[in-house]
């Protein structure tokens, strides 16, 4: 258990992180939409899948995804910035740039009267996508006389991905058995977090105020939208520059989940999107991720969702009859879960808040959509490896976690002997529970 102690803390100091980064000077208009962070739309796989070795053929998946594409989970989301600037416009505050701008935030309220927090039909078909290329790809897990097992929150978004899924699945396999539920009784992990960590989490809130408060420069964009900007900055006896300028951003980076004619992406500066985009991105860091300034600790907070993932994967191998395990949620799990499993360096650690986003972005990680699958094969001598894919592209685990070799001795990438996995995660389960007891004790 110590060897595997130490390896944890390796990974969390010395993990080269491997996250898709886009480098502030490398925005362009094609990928512009990454930079809306948590709020970026799921896209189609590019990288096709390494086939497994010889002899070996798949015999389970266990997946973790959260919802797709949404509108704004709150109907103030665009309440708020259409009412400043409709106030504004009957004042005969707004620029010309500014009365567009108004227009097309009405028209982005418009579409999303009475659906705030539902999930789009973007939303839909990224889940469908989803499911379909899980058959396409190992169509011998989807047979009749195997088992889907499915289980989501109970939030409404979530339960329209999970059906979105399993009706495709259904689609191409009719006579597939599923068992599908959606119930406050798979809580502890699919969504609720350990309260142990909680205390750690407080301890950033001022640091991460400081770097919110200079990646904040809403002056520009003020200047453009109203002829006066002291309009904004007294409105209503507040200055809400500030806030008009993170409610546009959420729209802007929103609006690629729906289809309501207009887009945002001109309003703001290559610069302020990135800002804001920092400032996004430090959110669910913050809350998600491994850094000394929380005491390295809060993603164990999921460490549940690991163990569900570890029993559940053993219970297929032994031949429970299920070939798939499908669980739907939300990002403030999948942050969490993601940074903990380190794929792709997600278990980067780092006090400087600054450097975050060279290393770890939401973009590449939980996402509307984003999804971890492991994905499970055996050979006839009962060997299993296993290997990892962090929406859908393969992924692959700190170095102290070698790769399946061969009989020749050759190592097969992205594979890993499902014991030596079993193993590093489990020992992540029991550090954190010995943490806790020793914290109970002092």
């Amino acid at each position: 258990m110590r060897r595997f102690a130490l390896i944890i803390a390796a990974s969390i100091v010395f993990t080269c992180a491997g996250a898709k980064v886009i480098k502030k000077e490398e925005m362009n208009a094609e990928n512009l939409k990454k930079f809306a962070g948590s709020l970026y739309g799921y896209e189609d796989p590019t990288t096709p899948l390494t086939p497994a070795p010889n002899g070996f053929k798949p015999i389970y998946l266990t997946h973790f995804g959260r919802h797709g594409s949404r509108f704004l989970d709150n109907a103030s989301n665009y309440d708020r910035p259409y009412t400043i600037l409709k106030d504004a416009s009957d004042a005969g505050a707004l620029t010309d740039f500014g009365k567009d701008v108004l227009r097309r935030v009405e028209i982005i309220r418009a579409e999303a009267d009475q659906r705030a927090g539902d999930l789009t039909p973007k939303g839909m078909q990224q889940h469908r996508d989803i499911a379909r290329r899980m058959v396409e790809n190992y169509p011998e897990l989807f047979t009749r006389d195997k088992t889907v097992v499915a289980r989501s929150t109970t939030s409404h978004r979530v339960l329209v991905s999970e059906y979105s899924a399993l009706m495709q699945i259904l689609r191409m396999r009719p006579k597939m058995k599923i068992d599908y539920d959606s119930s406050n009784h798979d809580e502890p992990w699919m969504y609720t977090e350990d309260r142990a960590v909680s205390a750690h989490k407080r301890k950033i809130n001022a640091a991460v105020q400081e770097f919110n408060q200079r990646h904040t420069h809403p002056e520009r964009l003020m200047g453009a939208l109203f002829k006066d900007p002291v309009f904004i900055s007294n409105y209503q006896g507040r200055d809400m520059s500030g806030t008009l300028y993170s409610a546009l951003y959420d729209l802007a980076s929103n609006v690629q989940g729906s289809d309501p004619g207009v887009d945002l992406y001109d309003v703001f500066t290559y610069d302020e999107w990135y800002d804001l985009f920092l400032i996004n991105n430090m959110r669910w860091y913050s809350q998600g991720g491994f850094t000394p300034l929380t005491d390295n600790v809060v993603p164990y907070g999921h460490c549940a969702t690991l163990q569900n993932f570890i029993d559940s994967a053993e219970a297929a191998i032994a031949g429970n009859g299920v070939s798939a395990t499908l669980r739907y949620g939300h990002e403030v799990t999948l942050m969490s879960f993601f940074s903990l499993l380190d794929l792709n360096g997600t278990g980067y650690s780092t006090d400087d808040l600054e450097s975050v986003a060279d290393h770890w972005v939401t973009y590449d990680v939980a996402h509307m959509g984003g999804n971890v699958q492991w994905v499970f094969f055996r050979n006839r001598r009962g060997e299993v490896i296993v290997k990892f894919l962090l929406n859908e592209e393969e992924a692959t685990l700190p170095e102290t976690v070698p790769f399946y070799c061969d009989a020749k001795g050759r190592e097969r990438k992205p594979f890993y002997r499902w014991e030596d996995v079993k193993d590093f995660y489990q020992a992540k389960i029991s550090y954190w529970e010995e943490y806790k007891s020793r914290e109970t004790r002092e």
